[in-house]
């Protein structure tokens, strides 16, 4: 999330701490550098790339079934979906304008899906969409122009308020002042054409723009459907015998909390390059359980959360019954301070100065969390953005470099007198009498693990030993008593993180614009000069310009301690070696499955 581009609330260890998950997920193979790329206007999509590479001498199992593990559902709206899970199962099930594969390489391939083709006018402002006559609902009915201007509408409709709203608001012309209630919708920057064209009008122009058109949030809708769900009263959001679907599956069987089945679409437009005929999806919490399932068999492909089995797995790996796919995720885990106005610096009063913040996200030693509880797979941040982000053809944490990590601020990480003292300084800036040892940090979790239990004691240690802090930790049986600790400021410090949604630094560093969608999630920091700097990046054409006011900007927010950078992900995914073409894209879904297929074995 931007985005939210859609909170994630992690807790350090992989699981969730909140209700909120960014939306993209894992990436592209072990060393490989991925990035999505758009679709050139020329270019049409007759039958998938990835659907008619697949199958060339192999031969199929009888039976086409795909068995999965998968967090239960609370929203089947593609316009407020905000969750991973979300993600994974609507991409399978509804289609945008674009599908994302990886090629034999592990690197994202977008392709034409929804669309047939666009065009952009040479000032860079106007966008307009060509569809396929042939894509249809699962009810029979045209998929049209209308359905995606209906969508894109409903985004931004402010009695919604859906939590991606801001990647049409930020781009689209008149859309903020409409969903700010300072416009009219006619004169939002979206206009049908005809049956299968429509276009759309940014504010300034925006590289970034075509990546998330591509995007869950932006895929078309059925009005109809939903106006009379509402109208009677019906749970449209959650019910999936209220909906249609236009992608490669539908939803035909739904056991709450337990289990969802989706089968092939027989009225998609590229059925015939679509394999499976069903995708058994099973909710199976405990770790453990998920792994006697994949050493069994039953269940297909695994993003693994328990990384104790990258060892065990290894000899089923060597054996050629499992296959490991190391990515690099587009994902930070990391600390968020209260910084809001409201909050009053949390229980401490000290959050809202940079000083406080900046000995705290030093004090932590990176190098040893990742070795302690992550058994050194993941990658220590020293930047919020993280690895694979690409501004045109340069990867962006490559040249803005390891922020917190250069001379200087090495320097003072490893002298813990000097960051007690940097933090009673400011605490004497913020009005806080006394020293670091009469101070008391608050963090919060719920619901924790033993992990997480040992994550939150090395908190303890790490600011104790070198701050001098005491540290409180409030545990919460359950996420709404979190919520609601979180949004009554009773914190100092939690600790979340984002899957990226597309592409680009912006949909990591606008997180951290003022008053930006998501700032609630954010700890609410502000700061005009990284505002002006994040737009002037955001609208420039210019991939050098780009970079470089994006790098001003991280450094300014890192430097004052805005957010905490822990961690950047890398995933680690088991799949069976009789399940062929399954994509892992860096962004969006987990695991791309459409047009997967089963070999005999």
């Amino acid at each position: 999330m931007k985005k939210k581009s859609l909170a994630i609330f992690l807790a350090l260890t992989l699981t969730l701490t909140s209700g909120l998950v960014g939306c993209g997920n894992s990436s592209s193979s072990e060393s490989q550098d991925s990035k999505a790329q758009s679709t050139s206007s020329e270019q049409t999509n007759e039958g998938s790339t990835a659907a008619t590479e697949a199958a060339g001498d192999e031969e199929l199992a009888d039976e086409q079934v795909l068995n999965l593990v998968y967090s239960d559902l609370s929203i089947l709206d593609v316009n407020d979906a905000r969750n991973s899970n979300e993600f994974q199962v609507l991409s399978q099930v509804q289609e945008g304008l674009f599908r994302t594969f990886t090629d034999e390489n592990g690197v994202d391939k977008t392709e034409l899906a929804g669309a047939t083709g666009y065009d952009v006018s040479e000032d860079g402002l106007t966008y307009t969409f060509h569809l396929r006559e042939d894509a249809k609902w699962s009810d029979g009915e045209p998929v049209t122009a209308q359905n995606y201007v209906d969508s894109w509408i409903r985004l931004i409709d402010p009695e919604k308020a859906f939590s991606y709203a801001f990647l049409a608001t930020d781009d689209i012309a008149g859309a903020e002042e409409y969903y700010n209630g300072e416009g009219a919708v006619e004169d939002v920057g979206i206009k049908y054409i005809d049956d299968y064209t429509f276009e759309v009008t940014l504010k300034s122009p925006n590289p970034s723009f075509l990546k998330k058109a591509g995007m869950l949030s932006f895929y078309p809708v059925r009005k109809d459907l939903i106006d009379a769900a509402e109208g009677a009263g019906e749970n449209w959001g959650n019910d999936y015998t209220l909906h249609v679907f236009n992608g490669p599956f539908v939803i035909s069987d739904r056991v709450l909390e337990n289990s969802m089945t989706l089968t092939k679409n027989e009225n998609y437009w590229d059925a015939e390059n679509v394999h499976l005929t069903q995708v058994n999806l099973k909710v199976v919490d405990e770790s453990s359980t998920q792994a006697q399932l994949v050493e069994s068999q039953q269940v297909d492909v695994l993003k693994l959360s328990d990384l104790e089995y990258v060892d065990q797995w290894q000899p089923l790996v060597d054996a050629g019954q499992l296959e490991r796919i190391v990515s690099t995720a587009p994902s930070v885990t990391y600390i968020s301070f209260d910084q809001h106005e409201a909050g009053n610096g949390g229980p401490s009063g000290l959050m809202r100065n940079a000083k406080v913040r900046e000995a705290i996200t030093l004090a932590l030693d990176r190098e040893e969390y990742n070795l302690l509880f992550q058994n050194s797979l993941s990658t220590p941040a020293y930047g919020l953005v993280p690895n694979g982000i690409t501004v045109g053809n340069t990867e962006y944490r490559s040249y803005a470099g390891d922020i917190l990590k250069d001379e200087e601020k090495s320097k003072l990480a490893s002298d813990p007198a000097a960051l007690k003292a940097l933090f009673e300084e400011g605490m004497k800036e913020a009005g806080v009498e006394g020293t670091a040892e009469d101070v008391t940090l608050v963090t919060m979790n719920y619901s924790p693990s033993t992990l997480d239990n040992n994550i939150y004691e090395w908190y303890v240690q790490q600011l104790e030993s070198k701050l001098g802090v005491k540290v409180q930790v409030d545990t919460y049986p359950d996420v709404t008593g979190w919520k609601e600790a979180r949004d009554s400021y009773k914190y100092d410090f939690y600790t979340m993180g984002w899957f990226g949604d597309y592409d680009d630094p912006a949909n990591f560093l606008g997180l951290f614009v003022t008053d930006n969608g998501y700032a609630r999630f954010m700890g609410g920091y502000s700061n005009p000069e990284y505002d002006e700097l994040f737009a002037k990046a955001n609208a420039s054409l210019d991939d050098k310009e780009r970079l470089e006011l994006f790098s001003q900007a991280e450094n300014i927010l890192l430097t004052e301690g805005g957010v905490n950078p822990l961690y950047y992900q890398n995933a680690q995914i088991y799949k069976q070696s009789y399940v062929k073409n399954v994509s892992f894209p860096l962004f969006g879904a987990d695991f791309e499955f459409s047009r997967a297929y089963i070999v005999k074995h």
